[in-house]
């Protein structure tokens, strides 16, 4: 009995001890660590003209530049981040990723490129509804190549997570490339211009470098300081008072349940027409989504919910290129996904909203543009 009581003491008397150890050392790390006021950085709502400068005597000035901010803190119950830059980019292979991704002789006929479908020049997709391949006219309307290292669903049925998945569709597709990975590397290792770039970084060719150099380039092409990410930094006057309603009315009608993240969607896959089919549009194509790959009945009508990032420069709109103007589309996404019929004031307003959503092009591209 009395070895028991003494276990029991012991026991008690170790459990206090490290309690008061873990409870000094977390008071320890909360009094050292910076908080937001220590660490000089906007919070949302506020400019950056407001930020404290009581560390400029120790360190460098704040500057008031979008290329401060866009680091600063963003309050992370907002349903949408900012775009931002990427970090540690192998540039001599993004170089290569990008010279790859205009080479027409990738594909069999030695006349479609990756831009062909993805203009580099415009918004990264294309302007007419529907894209053309080696075979013909494909079925879907091109999703622009911007921002697109942000997105967890690929192609418009979703069906991949991964820039390295998604690079086998259009390069097996015969209706796009109509090519195969044995080709391409044989046409890159037999070229000098090639031979010379992957030397000069270091890289064999292999079908390997040959895919891990155009991802590297498509994770350069993020097109940052959108008006509405200035905003979100704290710059007020980024935005007009009527977007500043269409991004209140966007939340508010409900929108954002599914156009949320840094690319303010492209992450989820819905429904298509989920008040109804007769509310997607007039002119709709017969195209099931998923179900096209799967047969599954279940994925019937499903596609990737749309990043609307640069939506306002990407048209024509939806999976099929058939809608022209983006307020009509607003209206088409109020009745068959919302089962809302939106009156023109809030189409007008989410659509000056969703126009702050555009961004700078991507400047890796003047850059390897004038070398």
């Amino acid at each position: 009995m009395q070895n028991n009581r003494l276990v029991i003491c012991c026991v008690t008397i170790l459990c206090v001890t490290v309690g008061l150890l873990m409870f000094d050392g977390v008071k320890a790390y909360l009094n050292e660590s910076p908080t937001l006021a220590d660490t000089n950085i906007p919070l949302p709502g506020s400019k950056a003209s407001d930020v404290s400068d009581t560390t400029a005597s120790n360190s460098s000035p704040v500057v008031d530049t979008a290329q401060h901010i866009r680091r600063a803190y963003v309050d992370p119950s907002i349903p949408i981040q900012p775009i931002l830059p990427i970090e540690n980019i192998d540039r001599a292979k993004a170089k290569i990723g990008w010279r790859l991704f205009k080479d027409p002789n990738l594909s069999s006929n030695k006349q479609v490129s990756c831009e062909s479908c993805h203009n580099l020049q415009t918004n990264g997709a294309e302007q007419i509804p529907v894209s053309v391949g080696v075979n013909g006219v494909g079925l879907r309307n091109s999703l622009t190549i911007f921002n697109a290292m942000n997105n967890y669903r690929l192609f418009w049925d979703g069906r991949v997570n991964t820039l390295e998945e998604q690079l086998e569709g259009p390069i097996h597709n015969p209706v796009e490339m109509d090519s195969s990975w044995e080709d391409i590397h044989q046409y890159v290792a037999s070229s000098k211009l090639y031979r010379q770039l992957f030397a000069e970084a270091n890289l064999d060719i292999t079908v390997h470098t040959i895919k891990s150099a155009l991802v590297e380039f498509e994770n350069t092409l993020t097109t940052l300081d959108a008006p509405f990410d200035l905003y979100l930094y704290g710059q007020e006057d980024a935005i007009s008072d009527s977007a500043k309603r269409g991004w209140f009315a966007f939340q508010s009608e409900g929108c954002i349940a599914c156009h949320q993240g840094p690319n303010v969607g492209g992450g989820l896959v819905m429904r298509f027409g989920y008040f109804g089919q007769d509310k997607t549009g007039s002119e709709r194509s017969s195209d099931l989504g998923r179900f096209a790959t799967t047969s599954k009945p279940e994925d019937r009508h499903l596609f990737r919910v749309a990043s609307l990032r640069n939506v306002a420069d990407t048209a024509p709109y939806f999976h099929d290129g058939q809608t022209q103007h983006l307020s009509e589309a607003i209206r088409i996404m109020g009745k068959s996904q919302l089962g809302k019929d939106l009156d023109d004031k809030t189409v007008d307003d989410i659509q000056q909203f969703l126009i702050t959503l555009s961004g700078k092009r991507p400047s890796i591209l003047e850059e390897f543009e004038n070398e």
